[in-house]
């Protein structure tokens, strides 16, 4: 995950959400959904989403990790 937040710092979302992407599945196989740190995983995730403009996949991760919403 770390090597996301570099992408995402430099604005590259796309290499940023895949490594979140991938980073939030294993978290979730690993710790489950409602592991702290699944939970700061999808944030970091929701955060490029938000950036990047991609709503639709954005809606999926708050559907799954409804108090995202008002983080």
């Amino acid at each position: 995950m770390n090597i996301a937040i570099i992408y995402d710092n430099l604005k590259d979302y796309g290499k940023a959400e895949e490594l979140y992407e991938r980073a939030l599945e294993g978290k979730e196989a690993q710790l489950g959904k409602d592991n702290e740190s699944t939970i700061n995983c999808a944030r970091n995730l929701k955060t490029c989403l938000e950036a990047s403009g991609n709503n639709k996949r954005l809606a999926q991760l708050l559907a799954v990790y409804p108090k995202l919403k008002t983080n």
